[in-house]
């Protein structure tokens, strides 16, 4: 065997965007690879968050571009990675953190109104954004990582989900599209399906004590995860050492679709 076995985990000299970085797991993203070494494009509606996000990836010595962005529009999206492009450079790598979530009920209860809202953030918007990111890269002359995050319920279905399982499902599938696509500019594409994660848009529903409990006890690692441990797995896609991967799911759930623990046999 020949060849060079040294690994580089660091994403030094590279600019990464992140969606939805004001908060959750797009901020543990943008964190996480501020310390990799990346400069980092922190798109998000909530502009006054942004700074909480930038503070992070600052001091980790790298540079934070704030880029108020709604990821439903796809003309401000455009206009969002043109800026990106003219202060810090041609996107190398992008992760698609932004989504939105609705009341859960039962699909005869679903409402018109979030079926559009999720579909127009959910799915829209990771598309206009890895498009807009992909033109760049392959402008350049190709190469590039992209990220999506879809769910647990992409893979399995919890119940009273239909419309968040369904946008998720869509991420999944546009996924392995995109894989295919620009799999000759040698443009990698996967997806994160994340179990439960403490975030400011999971919390009131964790905080329900039956929800968690119940939650841990499908979960065979027994935890609920934390953006930390979405934005490793993104950290490992986004690198060197990802470069055969593309087109796939890679559930990051504790076990949970692994199979049932719970199952006295």
């Amino acid at each position: 065997m020949t060849g060079d076995f040294a690994i580089d985990f660091s994403l030094h000299g590279r600019v990464a965007a992140v969606t939805g970085a004001a908060q959750g797991i797009g901020q543990g993203v943008a964190a996480a690879f501020a310390h990799a070494g990346a400069d980092v494009a922190l798109i998000d509606l909530d502009e006054q968050r942004l700074g909480e996000t930038a503070a992070l990836v600052e001091a980790a010595g790298m540079r934070a571009l704030r880029v108020p962005c709604d990821v439903g529009d796809e003309a401000a999206v455009d206009a969002a990675f043109d800026a990106i492009a003219g202060a810090l450079g041609p996107v190398d790598a992008l992760v698609n953190c932004a989504g939105v979530i609705c009341e859960n009920v039962p699909a005869e209860d679903a409402r018109e109104e979030d079926m559009d809202r999720l579909w127009r953030v959910n799915v829209k918007g990771t598309m206009f954004a890895a498009r807009a990111a992909a033109r760049q890269m392959i402008a350049r002359g190709g190469g590039g990582r992209i990220v999506n995050l879809a769910s647990q319920a992409a893979i399995l279905s919890l119940p009273n989900q239909s419309v968040y399982t369904a946008t998720k499902g869509a991420v999944a599938a546009l996924t392995r599209s995109l894989a295919i696509d620009w799999a000759p500019h040698r443009i990698t594409v996967n997806a994160i399906a994340p179990t439960f994660i403490w975030t400011p848009m999971a919390a009131p529903m964790l905080e329900i004590q039956q929800v968690h409990d119940a939650s841990v006890r499908r979960i065979p690692l027994g935890r609920i995860g934390r953006p930390q441990d979405i934005a490793g797995a993104a950290l490992f896609l986004c690198g060197d050492a990802a470069s055969l991967i593309t087109g796939h799911l890679l559930p990051v759930d504790g076990g949970w679709t692994a199979g049932e623990p719970g199952l006295d046999l």
